[in-house]
């Protein structure tokens, strides 16, 4: 057990808790996790853990309503597979004019292809996937050079085979939303397929009873077609979202305009070391968007600076004089000092990056939102270390120090849940909703 006399940073934070708005949320608890999605229609047509709750987007507006207003434009600027979206997508009480941005391009197919949901066709779906289903696999020498499939490893040959043979079918076919989606559905089986379980920062191997692929897909693709028949019947009219490629710290190089946004919300990849090109590396391969390790290895550094892969060769000397003074300083030293004594140098770079990353995105946050705009950001905190050099990440309150020293007002600091982890008991581990506002102007 790490006690909290190896953190001084914990007298730092009881400090800057004093002087922010910090609530208990319990009711948060359940959204701020994927849990509900893998029940819901379209949301669950791809299992992604590190998704929030489809109930989130209403529980925040009917908790802190726009003023005065139905009628919003809303930003995702880490839209993942869409549930930002689909949410605003089905909001009857709100007129919605959604956008989201996702740097991963199997991320971001798969949160394209989800909002499209109406203009797929469920009995073309069935009808295409029952002739695709059953064609021979291709050929060895087309199976991506990526060691776990060339060695069966993360996936048998036989099946990566069949999976390329019946993807290169469905796209000979046609290009429609109806076709995307059923590679949503091949891709959703990918993982079942595999000896591998997403868990954390890695792919775990494990041993799974063998199952038919013609079987599996087609089971998939009935409950598709299924939730598309229960959600076509629904006579309502759906508030206008679109999925951009693009990187989330700069929405204004993606055609977001200045003071064009009403609320932002969204939870930009935490400080947990987690690369996510890593943990969905066989769906990259496996649907095409990647076709060699430079593809990849490129990928990887162009992500949000969450993680060592990233790129943290760029020196953030900016930054770091940011942070040298005032209010920033009392916040961040505690952990910086810390990281200088480190023998792990990559710990400090990474720390700096990732809060300079956040740092560049709050500056564009407060360029594309309206006078008097709210965002709305999820976050986790976090403990790193080992058990010798700890020391705890307080996300949410950095991020709020962040925020004030930009202009913005720090409305609340919602408290959703507790992580536990090594520190049972320390309440700095915890996913908080951190809700900031543009003054008026």
């Amino acid at each position: 057990m790490i006690s909290d006399g190896q953190l001084q940073e914990l007298k730092v934070y009881r400090a800057l808790e004093r002087g922010l708005p910090l609530e208990s949320k319990p009711a948060f608890a359940s959204l701020v996790v994927a849990g509900e999605n893998e029940t819901l229609p379209i949301h669950r047509w791809f299992r992604f853990k590190e998704a929030y709750s489809a109930g989130l987007l209403p529980a925040l507006l009917a908790a802190y309503p726009p003023d005065n207003k139905k009628s919003c434009s809303l930003l995702d600027p880490y839209c993942g597979v869409g549930t930002t979206l689909l949410s605003a997508q089905a909001s009857d009480e709100y007129q919605l004019n959604a956008v989201g941005i996702e740097y991963n391009p199997f991320i971001r197919f798969v949160a394209k292809t989800k909002v499209e949901w109406p203009f797929v066709d469920p009995s073309l779906m069935e009808s295409i996937g029952s002739k695709v289903v059953d064609v021979p696999p291709v050929s060895l020498d087309l199976v991506p050079k990526l060691s776990g499939f060339s060695t069966g490893r993360c996936m048998s040959t036989f099946i990566a085979r069949r999976l390329l043979a019946i993807r290169d079918a469905i796209n000979s076919d046609g290009r429609s939303a109806t076709h995307q989606a059923l590679l949503l559905g091949l891709a959703a089986m990918i993982e079942p397929l595999s000896h591998t379980r997403k868990d954390g920062r890695a792919l775990r191997l494990v041993t799974r009873r063998r199952q038919g692929v013609s079987q599996a897909l087609l089971a998939k693709w009935r409950l598709m077609a299924e939730d598309l028949r229960q959600m076509q019947k629904i006579s309502r009219t759906l508030n206008t979202v679109a999925v951009i490629a693009g990187d989330g710290r700069r929405p204004l190089t993606h055609g977001i305009e200045a003071q064009s946004v009403d609320i932002i919300v969204t939870s930009p990849p935490y400080f947990n070391n987690i690369d996510y090109s890593e943990v969905y590396k066989l769906e990259l391969w496996l649907l095409g968007f990647i076709n060699d390790s430079e593809d990849f290895l490129s990928l990887r550094k162009g992500t949000f600076r969450s993680h060592p892969a990233s790129n943290l060769s760029e020196i953030e000397d900016g930054f770091v004089k940011t942070i040298s003074k005032g209010a920033l300083r009392r916040a961040f030293d505690p952990i910086l000092r810390k990281l200088d004594t480190s023998t792990e140098k990559w710990r400090r770079k990474l720390f700096v990056a990732y809060f300079a990353d956040i740092t560049s995105a709050l500056q564009q946050y407060w360029a594309v939102l309206n006078p008097g705009g709210r965002a709305f950001i999820t976050v986790g905190n976090s403990l790193h270390g080992g058990k010798y050099a700890p020391y705890v990440v307080a996300t949410d309150l950095l991020i709020a120090e962040l925020a004030r020293s930009l202009g913005f007002a720090v409305e609340r600091i919602s408290v959703a849940r507790s992580l536990k982890r090594r520190l049972s008991g320390n309440h700095f581990l915890r996913e908080s909703v951190v809700g900031i506002r543009k003054a008026d102007g």
